[in-house]
This record gives structure tokens, C-alpha cells and sequence, in this order.
């Protein structure tokens, strides 16, 4: 059939069906097995330079060459991750990883690497098999790892293609023949895993990720199922009261055509429906049930939702799915970043949550709405605007100081650490001298730095340099001379950045329109536009004064019929052309008569002592 020949022959040019099929497929198999087999090469890599920084710094992993009581050491893994984020630019936390899984493949699970090594495993599913097999008792560890690994080759050989939910369960299978508590202490190591963790997005959103027992993942599925039937009950009620109202409308209204479409409803996905349902919950809401009267005492119509701490929210009873609970108090924290002169502030202020990030304006005032108050923080932009004399000579800093410096940095400033500031310490990039404080160190915005705990030691203690620069950028040296540099991304250092490209762009400008001014010369050599307005009016006033003057001054000769025009007969003067006839484009260039030109005119010669104030000192 036409249709079957045109799948048929529809594939790439110079294609032959199944064969060339079959030589793809061919070809993104090796590029697979290339790929695991430089997995494994790289994990070989990665736990020699393991081995090497251990030894450089005299910390091994099995306990050996511990520092003496009272003095630190410089832990091998986080120098080694410092060199895999330089080599490698990768995070941090994906460089221990790394690192960390390399000396697990090299002293635990060969068997594993080898088939990495061969390009038949990659690394993903090497990985599902070391979790599988973390707590399994070393003396049958290289049996259930051999025959584990071995399973797997041959079912993928044979064509078996399985998920990792069955690949988990057939590895559990192996690990229960051998050593049935490993299970066991594997799921009990799991329970410690659980929690809830907030991370700042972009394009105001933000990131909240819960890792629950499974049971109370059921629970919260179910409350989150409810509540999001309750809130389509009440939209289906509304849209039944508005149908009612439009059909009314068109009733009363006989021009009305009762054919016209109605505006398309907008659609919510079931997850938009669940993260409704889950700030609902716990802002502690009442939802309205269809059918109910739910008019309050200040008069709200019936289903409105409740403002939170309201009249209508429940006072008493203990928090469940179906809303019965006391409400929280809202009172989320502001910060805004902005200059003292507000009337100055050319460029606006910046408004931060302070744990989830930049906040939308709508959105804020949303949340204004509907909370019961508001902390509101306001930072100064300029650097150094904390900084005091006295204070400088002492090792702490002060709040206000401490502040500035965690919005400035928004993370660990070690290359490739993403520990958020709040939970970072306050480094001081040269040391401070507590014998003698004024000689260096001083504590001021321009020399702390937001570090981890364990980067905070590392530089302490390891022989890697740092150098901080007045903007933030913070500059770290390897010994082998390796260069990485970092910038702050907290809202502070975007907000001092966005000035700096704004003050940037209105400089090219005043560039490009004065590149080099000559003053008394009495032109500069780009005019402005209201320059170059009057000097072309002033040329068109000259040009009609001259021709006025002509006509004025001269008296036009009659010709006559049979008059001939010589090479010495003098020739009549033009005749005095308008606009329109002399140019075809004056339709198009003529110059308008604007009430509001006029209006703007008016507007700026009165305000131009204040137009022309200097700008405030920086």
C-alpha cells in the first residue's frame, strides 16, 4: 500500500531499511561501550589521585598517620576533590562522589569496575549495584558481587531488559541467599536518609524535596489527593454559578449572541493541583464545601477561601487532611536591597526571600495580602557600606557585617561547593592577626568569605592560596599553579552587577553621543536631538529669509510667445516652489506641530534645576 511504501522509503537518503537500521544500531552500541569503557578510565584516575593526595597530606583513609592531639589535618578527599573540579569543572559535592566511588570500586567491588572496563556495564547501573551491596558482610562479599555482576551480563547478553525497580529486587534476591541481614541493615541505614530540603531556583521558583518512609509518603499522597478534590469541587461550583450568571446575561440581554464562545478555561495540571493543595495544608486552610454558607463576620462571600488567622480559620482540633487545625502565623521574611535614597535609586530595588530566592512582585504582594505581617530587611548595595574602624580590629564580626557578606555570597565560595552561606562560617581571606590587629587581616567586607566548615579547614590548613578582590571574586591557586576563580551569586553581589552593566551601558551611550567633547568650541560633535532640532530649523528660517529677500529685490519679466531663450538672454527668476513641490519626501519628513512635543517642553523647562542637580556622592 502507498502508505506502507512511504515508511518504507522515508528514512535518510542512501538508506537500505533494516541493514541500515541494523548499522546504527551497531554504531551507537560502540559509542556505548567507548563511553563505559572511559568511565572506567576515569575512576582509575580519580582513585590515584586519591591515593597521591592521601599520601601528600599524610591522612589515610583506614586511620594511619593521624596528626598529633591538638593539631588538624587536611583531609586528602577534599584536596583531591579540589583537583577533579580544576581538571574537570564539576561541582564539589560531584567530585567527592566521584572520588568517593572509585576507592568503592577499586577495595570493595573489582568485579564491577572490570565490567565497566570492558564497556558491557555503565556507570549508572554500576552505581544501583553498589548501593544494593553497601552493607554486605565482607567475607561474602566477593561471591555475591561476582555472581550479582555475572547475572546481570548474562541477562543482558539473552536480551533481558530489566528496570531498576527488578534489578534491585533480583540483586536483593542474590544478598538474601547469603547474608539475609544486609537487607536488613541496609534499610535501617535508609530511615537516617530522610528529610526535607529547600533550594533556591530560578525564574522565581524554588526547589522542595522530601525523602519520607514510605508510609508517611502514603499519608501525605492521600491528604494532598483530598484537598485537591475539594478544590475542584469548589472551582466546578463556581463555574455552574457563572454559567448561571452568563445564560441570565444573555436572557436580559436580547443583542446578545447566545452562539458567541466563551472564554477557553485555563488548565491546571495535577501537579500545580498538588502544590496548591500542599501550601494549603500547611498554611493551615479551611476549604469551602460546595453547598455550604460560608459567610464570615466580615461579611466575605460564600466560597471565598479563609484568609489564614482569620475569623473563619479553625481555632482548635488537631491538623489533618481535611483542614481542622490551628492556623500558623505567616510572617515571611523580606529583604530588600536598595540605596538609603530611595528618590535616587535609578535602578530600583531588588526584593530576596531569605531562603528561597528572588521573589516575584505580583507574588509578593500576593503574599502581603494574605499574611498576618511582614519582617522586612534593607541592605545597602555599596561595598563596604558595614565596614566600621573600630570593629575592623576585632575578630567577629558583627551582625550586620555578617549579613552582608552571606547575601553577597549566596554559597561556600570554594570552588565547585554549593553549601548554602547561612550554614557556612565567616572565613577571613588574610588571617587575622590576633597579636596584632591593625598589622593585617582586618575584618571588613572586602576580606571574609562565606566557607564551609570543611573548605574553612582546608584553607586554613592546606598549602593552596586565596586572594579576594573588592567586588568578590575570589581567586584560589593549587600548588601546581592551577588557577580557578569564583564569583558570588547571592542577591546582593546580582544586584551590584546589574549596576555595574547599567552604569556600563549609560557611559557607552554618552560615548557614543560625545566621544570626545571640546568645550567652547561651541559644537560638540554629536548634538543632541533638540540641538540638532533648532539648527535645522535656523538653517530653514535662512534659507526663506534669502529667497524672501530675492523676490523682494527683483521684478519678474513677462515672456512672450514667440521669445526664444538665448546663451546670453538673462533668465527669468523661479517662481517661489512649495515644501510639497520641491521635495517628493516632505509628505513623509515635514515637521509636526505636537501638542504633546509641546506639553514635554513645557514640562522640562520647569523642572530643570532639578533635572540638572549633580547625582549623589558614591
Amino acid at each position: 500500500m502507498d502508505g506502507d511504501t512511504g515508511r518504507t522509503t522515508g528514512g535518510p537518503a542512501g538508506s537500505s531499511g533494516p541493514a541500515a537500521l541494523t548499522g546504527l544500531t551497531a554504531a551507537a552500541r560502540k559509542g556505548w561501550a567507548a563511553e563505559n569503557r572511559a568511565a572506567a578510565q576515569r575512576l582509575v584516575a580519580c582513585y590515584a589521585l586519591l591515593q597521591e593526595c592521601w599520601r601528600e597530606y599524610g591522612h589515610g583513609i583506614d586511620g594511619s598517620h593521624e596528626a598529633r592531639p591538638g593539631h588538624a589535618v587536611v583531609d586528602g578527599l577534599v584536596a583531591a576533590a579540589g583537583y577533579v573540579v580544576a581538571a574537570m569543572s564539576i561541582s564539589a559535592r560531584r567530585a567527592e562522589k566521584m572520588l568517593s566511588f572509585s576507592w568503592e570500586l577499586h577495595t570493595r567491588y573489582p568485579a564491577i569496575l572490570e565490567a565497566m572496563a570492558a564497556g558491557l556495564m555503565e556507570q549508572r547501573v554500576a552505581e544501583l549495584l553498589a548501593r544494593q551491596m553497601a552493607t554486605v558482610r565482607g567475607d561474602v562479599l566477593e561471591q555475591i558481587q561476582r555472581q550479582v555482576v555475572e547475572d546481570y551480563l548474562n541477562g543482558v547478553a539473552a536480551g533481558i531488559r530489566l528496570g531498576d525497580k527488578a534489578l534491585r529486587d533480583e540483586i536483593d534476591a542474590v544478598i538474601g541467599r547469603h547474608d539475609p541481614d544486609a537487607i536488613r541493615l541496609r534499610k535501617e541505614d535508609a530511615s537516617r536518609t530522610r528529610g526535607v530540603r529547600i533550594g533556591k531556583g530560578v525564574d522565581g521558583m524554588s526547589s522542595v524535596s522530601a525523602l519520607l518512609a514510605t508510609e508517611e509518603a502514603a499519608v501525605l499522597a492521600e491528604a494532598l489527593d483530598q484537598r485537591v478534590a475539594e478544590h475542584d469541587a469548589a472551582d466546578a461550583v463556581a463555574d455552574a454559578d457563572a454559567a448561571a450568571a452568563q445564560a441570565a446575561a444573555r436572557d436580559a440581554d436580547p443583542d446578545t449572541d447566545p452562539d458567541a464562545p466563551a472564554e477557553p478555561e485555563p488548565h491546571y495540571s495535577k501537579a500545580e493541583r498538588r502544590a496548591d493543595a500542599l501550601i494549603s495544608l500547611i498554611c493551615g486552610d479551611t476549604p469551602t464545601h460546595p453547598g455550604t454558607d460560608t459567610d464570615d463576620a466580615d461579611g466575605g462571600p460564600a466560597g471565598a477561601p479563609s484568609r489564614p488567622g482569620g475569623p473563619s480559620a479553625p481555632t482548635g482540633g488537631s491538623g489533618n487532611g481535611g483542614g481542622q487545625g490551628l492556623a500558623p502565623v505567616l510572617r515571611p521574611k523580606v529583604t530588600v536591597i536598595a540605596t538609603g535614597d530611595n528618590g535616587r535609586d535609578e535602578h530600583g530595588a531588588r526584593v530576596e526571600f531569605a531562603r528561597t530566592g528572588e521573589a516575584a512582585l505580583q507574588t509578593l504582594l500576593e503574599m502581603l495580602a494574605t499574611s498576618d505581617g511582614a519582617s522586612f530587611e534593607q541592605v545597602d548595595p555599596r561595598i563596604g557600606a558595614a565596614d566600621d574602624t573600630s570593629a575592623a580590629l576585632k575578630y567577629r564580626p558583627g551582625p550586620e557585617l555578617a549579613r552582608r557578606v552571606r547575601l553577597r555570597d549566596g554559597t561556600c565560595r570554594h570552588p565547585g561547593c554549593a553549601v548554602p552561606a547561612d550554614d557556612c562560617d565567616l572565613d577571613h581571606v588574610v588571617p587575622f592577626n590576633h597579636a596584632d590587629p591593625a598589622s593585617g587581616g582586618h575584618t571588613v567586607e572586602a576580606n571574609l568569605v562565606s566557607q564551609c566548615r570543611r573548605h574553612h579547614r582546608f584553607k586554613t590548613f592546606s598549602d593552596w592560596t586565596y586572594q579576594l578582590q573588592p567586588d568578590g571574586t575570589l581567586i584560589v591557586t593549587t600548588p601546581d599553579g592551577t588557577t580557578m576563580l569564583t564569583r558570588p551569586d547571592g542577591p546582593l553581589a546580582q544586584y551590584r552587577r546589574e549596576h555595574q552593566r547599567d552604569e556600563a551601558d549609560a557611559w557607552a551611550r554618552q560615548q557614543r553621543r560625545n566621544p570626545a567633547p571640546v568645550f567652547g568650541a561651541g559644537i560638540l560633535d554629536e548634538a543632541t536631538y533638540f540641538a540638532r532640532r533648532a539648527q535645522r530649523l535656523a538653517r530653514e528660517r535662512a534659507r526663506a529669509t534669502a529667497r524672501n529677500t530675492t523676490d523682494a529685490g527683483t521684478t519678474p519679466i513677462e515672456p512672450t510667445a514667440d521669445t526664444t531663450p538665448g546663451p546670453d538672454s538673462i533668465s527669468a527668476p523661479r517662481e517661489r516652489m512649495t515644501p510639497a513641490a520641491a521635495s517628493r519626501w516632505w509628505q513623509r519628513n515635514k515637521p509636526t506641530d505636537s501638542a504633546l512635543e509641546k506639553a514635554i517642553l513645557h514640562a522640562l523647562h520647569d523642572h530643570l534645576d532639578e533635572l540638572l542637580q549633580p547625582p549623589p556622592p558614591f
